[in-house]
């Protein structure tokens, strides 16, 4: 595994990693639940996993794809190549509308449940996101994260440092 020396790629990296973990639980819950029977809505165990994920999935798709977008992919088009940025928010605009369908349902089961429909719409879409998302984590880690080290500066580093603390990013 690479080790991050910039404050913003160690930050970008621990939020890769609190999502890698909050796909993992997804992962198992639903394929231990299945998709033809929803989990009851006084189930402690789905209940807590849905606030988790609402939880995590705001902060991915609303604050650290937006910052990617916004702070980072331009630095990476102007130093490097337009090519990763590229492929990175293709995947973005194919994450964030499932995404936000996730979100959408989730709060919904948090406050009356699932019925069939919803659970098996959630089911697949949840099992598609974390397919997804995984693999443009990886794609991230493995090329994009590591470039960024290549080509920010010190004081570059400390400014995206500050900006995406305060977008409500992990630094």
């Amino acid at each position: 595994m690479f080790e991050f020396e910039l404050s913003i790629t160690k930050a970008l990296h621990r939020d890769h990693v609190a999502t890698l973990a909050m796909l993992e639980k997804l992962e198992t819950a639903l394929n231990k639940q299945g998709g033809s029977t929803a989990p009851s809505p006084d189930n402690s165990e789905w209940r807590s996993l849905l606030s988790e994920l609402v939880a995590i999935l705001e902060a991915d798709v609303k604050g650290h794809f937006a910052f990617e977008e916004s702070r980072l992919f331009p630095i990476f088009i102007e130093y490097v190549d337009p090519g990763i940025p590229t492929m990175l928010l293709e995947e973005h605009e194919i994450i964030r509308p499932l995404a936000e369908a996730l979100l959408v349902s989730a709060r919904t089961a948090l406050e009356s449940g699932f019925d069939s429909a919803g659970w098996s719409g959630f089911h697949a879409q949840g099992i598609e996101l974390v397919e997804r998302e995984v693999f443009h984590i990886q794609k991230e880690e493995m090329g994009f994260l590591p470039a960024l080290e290549q080509i920010l500066e010190a004081d570059d580093d400390a400014e995206l440092s500050m900006a995406y603390s305060e977008a409500g990013g992990a630094v």
